[in-house]
């Protein structure tokens, strides 16, 4: 298949990369590009268990050893008039919210006229407005399945680079919309791809972006994310309820043997990059539980929206 990925941030840079050993891809961002050029994305992956502790490394999980680069992949990156030159795509994946497109940008993918368009925001509301922006192309839900991050500039040898860490053997997206494009895309794109019900889809973030918001009000600071599982473990327990319209038990006791968990097998520093990719994504934090909370009386997820816009 043709996949162009629309923002050449660290989320389509890093998509752009898994997919590349198997279909035709490219990266489409705003600014203009004249000539041919290039992203270099770092995979994540060399692990050594019985290695040195993190700080004497480059940043891994405690126990485990990450080289710097296990694996570097070529990206072609264009513009819009470069991508609809080289069209046509079969799927344009959006890793901007599609309420959130330039103006410019969204008549752009309109020109190109692709058969498929995906959405990795799982906010409320968000596959209704894409379907409404994008009416000739059949509109599906991406979820992410990897981790992904755009370092700042200077913040790594190189300058400005994305590194990215993909569970081996998993898919890269959970795929959700309407039964007819996911089997045509399921068939496409293979194991890159595993269909869900959209429900089951939406339904982890109701589990951790509580967590993700508490994260963000403690400054980033996992410790104190730690150190605060009580309102957003009662925030998640609200947050199901109102996907799934019944009550399911959380405790705050298995959030912190998730997250102890997620500190050993991720092999990244996932207490300095949690911190620094949602403060990036405050916004979208809020609006998803802002979409939650409109459901019924949830108490937590409405003191965690006011404490966000304190903070």
């Amino acid at each position: 298949m043709k996949i162009l990925f629309q923002g050449a941030g660290a989320i389509g840079v890093a998509a752009a990369a898994l997919f590349t050993d198997v279909h035709e891809v490219a990266v489409a961002g705003r600014t203009p590009v004249s000539g041919s050029r290039a992203a270099f994305p770092r995979r994540v992956g060399h692990l050594d268990p019985d290695g040195p502790a993190p700080s004497e490394t480059h940043g891994g999980s405690h126990g485990w050893t990450v080289t710097d680069v296990a694996s570097t992949r070529r990206v072609a990156v264009t513009d819009f008039a470069g991508a609809r030159a080289a069209g046509p795509w079969d799927l344009v994946v959006l890793s901007t919210r599609p309420g959130e497109l330039d103006p410019q940008v969204a008549s752009a993918i309109r020109r190109i006229a692709p058969r498929h368009i995906a959405i990795t925001s799982q906010v409320e509301g968000d596959l209704d407005r894409a379907r409404t922006e994008f009416p000739a192309a059949e509109v599906v839900v991406f979820a992410p399945l990897f981790l992904s991050e755009r370092a700042e500039a200077g913040a790594a040898p190189s300058g400005r680079e994305v590194r990215y860490w993909a569970p081996i053997g998993a898919p890269r997206f959970l795929l959700a919309g309407r039964a007819a494009a996911v089997r045509r895309l399921a068939r496409g794109l293979g194991r890159l791809v595993l269909p869900a019900p959209t429900s089951a889809v939406v339904l982890p973030p109701t589990v951790f972006i509580p967590y993700v918001a508490e994260l963000s009000i403690q400054g980033g600071n996992w410790a104190g994310l730690r150190s605060h599982l009580h309102r957003p473990t009662q925030a998640a327990a609200e947050a199901v309820r109102s996907r799934l319209g019944v009550p399911v038990p959380t405790s705050a006791l298995i959030a912190r043997c998730v997250l102890e968990s997620l500190e050993r097998i991720v092999p990244i520093d996932v207490t300095t990059y949690a911190g620094r990719h949602f403060a990036r994504h405050r916004g979208q934090t809020r609006d998803m539980l802002a979409g939650w909370a409109a459901a019924e009386s949830s108490p937590a997820l409405h003191a965690q929206i006011a404490e966000l816009d304190r903070a």
